[in-house]
């Protein structure tokens, strides 16, 4: 199943793709969402919708203690919105520390930290994708009794 993945943030949307089957994703595109997320709503929705994808993982913010705070309510309510838009499942990923882990590999790779910014969105949502086809795994397994 095509999948994608979406890294809510004020100023910018990170978006990837990926194939459950084989729990591999990629890097799709950034969306500019010009202080709000909200503003972004319809060109992300349009993109799952032409990319025909049947799983879009929002990331949620926890807080560290798994909490939830003002920005992990916001995305629930950008979530309960995208999925009228879409006629797909739509579920949400624990994102904590994807953007650190997305900074610390595109450091790895010898990526200057002032390049970051055009793909570290795109990144994480690589991570909260690959993080929700794993879970998706787990529980196709979990019912078919492996």
């Amino acid at each position: 199943m095509k999948c994608m993945g979406v890294d809510l943030g004020k100023r910018r949307i990170g978006l990837a793709l990926g194939e459950s089957e084989s729990l591999m994703a990629w890097p799709l595109r950034t969306v500019e969402a010009g202080g709000d997320p909200f503003f972004a709503l319809d060109e992300v929705s349009e993109i799952a919708i032409e990319e025909g994808v049947g799983l879009v993982a929002v990331g949620l913010p926890l807080n560290m203690d798994g909490s939830f705070g003002p920005s992990a309510r916001a995305a629930l309510r950008w979530k309960e919105a995208f999925e009228k838009m879409v006629p797909c499942r739509v579920e949400t990923a624990d994102e904590r520390l994807t953007t650190l882990s997305a900074h610390r590999e595109l450091e790895s790779m010898g990526m200057r930290a002032n390049r970051h910014m055009r793909v570290v969105d795109q990144l994480s949502a690589v991570m909260i994708l690959q993080s929700a086809m794993e879970r998706e795994r787990g529980r196709k397994s979990a019912g078919s009794g492996q």
